[in-house]
């Protein structure tokens, strides 16, 4: 696995889950529930869009929740 600088990639996260997305790693990748309401769904745009391209950090974010305690065991 790359390790990138893990600040941003904290940051994102962070900034994600006080924004309202339900965000947990799978396996190796992620998933992330946006909210749909206002005025919630225009911050988590407005963060994904400051942000970037994130399809290569894909692993590094999943460490990252499974750090935090947001990962999903796919074995039971």
């Amino acid at each position: 696995m790359r390790h990138p600088q893990v600040q941003p990639i904290a940051e994102l996260v962070d900034a994600l889950l006080e924004a309202g997305c339900d965000m947990w790693a799978v396996g190796r990748g992620y998933c992330i529930g946006e909210p749909s309401t206002e005025p919630h769904a225009s911050v988590v745009k407005s963060i994904l869009r400051e942000f970037g391209p994130r399809d290569h950090l894909m692993e590094d974010i999943s460490a990252y929740l499974r750090q935090i305690g947001r990962n999903v065991d796919r074995s039971v």
